[in-house]
C-alpha cells in the first residue's frame, strides 16, 4: 500500500510507543505510574454539565454554524475582554474542535510551501508536525539556560521565508511563564516585521506564586484586523475539559474567514452539544479553575521538593501549567534512553525531552495523586542514582538493580 509523501514526513508520536508499552505492562498487572498525562484529573464544572444537559433535553443536536455558535462566541468575547483587556468582534472569533484544530487550521491558512515557522524550544510536540502538514518548514530555536527564548537569537534566525513564530506561555513542557519584557519584545518585533505571532495561551490561568501571565495585546495598539498577534485558547487545560474538544482563535477577520472555509470542508463546526458545555464553563466555571489551581499548586510543591533529593538533577522553577522539565543529563544525555529505562525497570511513564526539542530533560506531569508523585521520584532515583538503595518494592514486589547506575 502506498501512502502520501506528506504522511511519510510526519514523525510518529514519541509518546505512542511508550504508552503502548505502558498499557501492556498494566495489563500484565504491573504497578505503572503515568507522569506523561497532559490533562487535569478534575471534574468538569457543574455549569458545563448543566448547559450540555439542557441542550440534550431539547433532543435537537444538529449542525451549528461553521465558525461557532453565536452565544458561545459572545462568551468568548466577554472572556477575552476580562483576561486580555480587549473585546474582539464576533467576526474575529472562530470556534474549533479543540485548540489543536485552531492551530492546525491557522497554519494551513497562512503557510505556503516552504514558508518557515520559528518554534521556541522547548515546544509542544505537535508544533513541528503541524507545520510540516501545512507544507511549512519548522525552525527550532534553542532556549537559554533558564528555558527562555532570546529575542536576539530569534531575530537572527528570521529569513524572507519566515511567516510566523509560535509562543506558548505558560509553557508546555517546562511550566515556565515568560516575563512581560519577553512578551513585549516578541510582539514589537513581529508587528514591525509583519510576522505572525501565534500565542498559544491554553494554560493562561494556570499561573502560580508571583508569576504573572501577560497577554500580547497589552503591547500592541494595532486594531485586530491589522495586528499580527493571533490568540489561540480553549477550555481543555484551564477548566480540565479535555474531552469536550472546544477551542478558539482570535485574529483578523480575513484570517478567520480563511480558517472558516477550511473548517467548512473538513470537520464543519464543533459539536453544538459540547459548545454548550463550553459556554457553561465560561459563564460559571471559575470555581473549578480555582480548585484545580489549588490542587496543582500543592502537587507542584511536592514534586519540586522530592526532585531535590536526586543529586545533579536541575529543574527550572515552573511558574505555571502542571508540568516540570528537569534536566537529567548528568545521568543520561539521551532522554529517550532514560524514558525507556524508567518504563522497563520502574514501570514509570515519562516524556523524553527530544519530543520538545531539548534533549537530556524529561517532562513530568503532576496531575496524579500526591502519593504517586513521591513514589515516582523514588523510582527515578533508584533507576539512575548509585547512592540510592539497590532494591525497591514496586507493586508489592521487590526489585533489585542489576544495571550500572551513576553516582553524582
Amino acid at each position: 500500500m502506498k501512502t502520501s509523501k506528506r504522511a511519510h514526513q510526519i514523525n510518529r508520536s514519541p509518546t505512542l510507543a511508550l504508552n503502548e508499552k505502558a498499557q501492556k505492562l498494566t495489563a500484565e498487572g504491573k504497578s505503572v505510574i503515568h507522569l506523561g498525562i497532559g490533562e487535569p484529573l478534575n471534574n468538569a464544572p457543574r455549569s458545563a454539565i448543566r448547559y450540555a444537559q439542557q441542550k440534550l433535553d431539547t433532543q435537537q443536536i444538529k449542525y451549528g454554524p461553521t465558525a461557532g455558535l453565536p452565544d458561545l462566541k459572545k462568551s468568548i468575547q466577554a472572556y477575552t475582554k476580562k483576561y486580555y483587556g480587549r473585546k474582539p468582534e464576533l467576526k474575529n472569533i472562530i470556534v474549533t474542535a479543540g485548540a489543536k484544530q485552531s492551530l492546525y487550521n491557522l497554519l494551513y491558512s497562512i503557510l505556503n510551501p516552504g514558508d518557515e515557522v520559528l518554534l521556541l524550544a522547548p515546544y509542544w510536540v505537535s508544533y513541528p508536525e503541524m507545520v510540516k502538514l501545512a507544507d511549512g518548514t519548522p525552525i527550532p530555536i534553542a532556549p537559554d539556560e533558564n528555558l527562555l527564548p532570546d529575542i536576539e537569537t530569534v531575530s537572527q534566525a528570521v529569513t524572507p521565508r519566515t511567516k510566523a513564530i509560535i509562543l506558548n506561555s505558560p509553557n508546555n513542557p517546562s511550566g515556565v511563564v515568560y516575563p512581560p519584557e519577553i512578551i513585549a519584545a516578541f510582539v514589537d518585533f513581529c508587528e514591525s516585521q509583519e510576522i505572525y505571532l501565534i500565542m498559544d495561551d491554553i494554560y493562561h490561568q494556570l499561573v502560580f506564586d508571583d508569576h504573572k501571565w501577560v497577554p500580547g495585546y497589552v503591547f500592541t495598539s494595532q486594531p485586530l484586523d491589522s495586528s499580527h498577534v493571533i490568540v489561540i485558547n480553549g477550555i481543555s487545560k484551564t477548566f480540565g475539559m479535555t474531552g469536550f474538544r472546544v477551542g478558539w482563535t482570535i485574529g483578523p477577520e480575513e484570517l478567520v474567514q480563511a480558517m472558516t472555509k477550511i473548517q467548512g470542508h473538513t470537520t464543519s463546526g464543533a459539536s453544538v452539544l459540547l459548545q454548550e458545555g463550553a459556554q457553561g464553563a465560561l459563564a460559571d466555571g471559575q470555581g473549578t479553575v480555582d480548585e484545580l489551581k489549588d490542587f496543582i499548586r500543592k502537587n507542584r510543591a511536592l514534586m519540586l521538593s522530592v526532585l531535590k533529593e536526586i543529586p545533579g538533577v536541575k529543574t527550572v522553577h515552573p511558574g505555571g501549567t502542571f508540568y516540570c522539565f528537569p534536566d537529567f543529563s548528568a545521568y543520561q544525555e539521551s532522554s529517550e534512553k532514560l524514558a525507556e529505562l524508567l518504563l522497563d525497570k520502574a514501570y514509570l511513564v515519562t516524556i523524553p525531552g527530544t519530543a520538545f526539542g531539548v534533549d537530556g530533560h524529561l517532562r513530568l506531569s503532576y496531575t496524579c495523586p500526591s502519593e504517586q508523585i513521591e513514589e515516582s521520584i523514588q523510582r527515578i532515583r533508584w533507576v539512575i542514582d548509585d547512592s540510592a538503595p539497590k532494591t525497591i518494592v514496586i507493586g508489592g514486589e521487590e526489585h533489585e538493580c542489576d544495571w550500572e547506575r551513576k553516582r553524582i
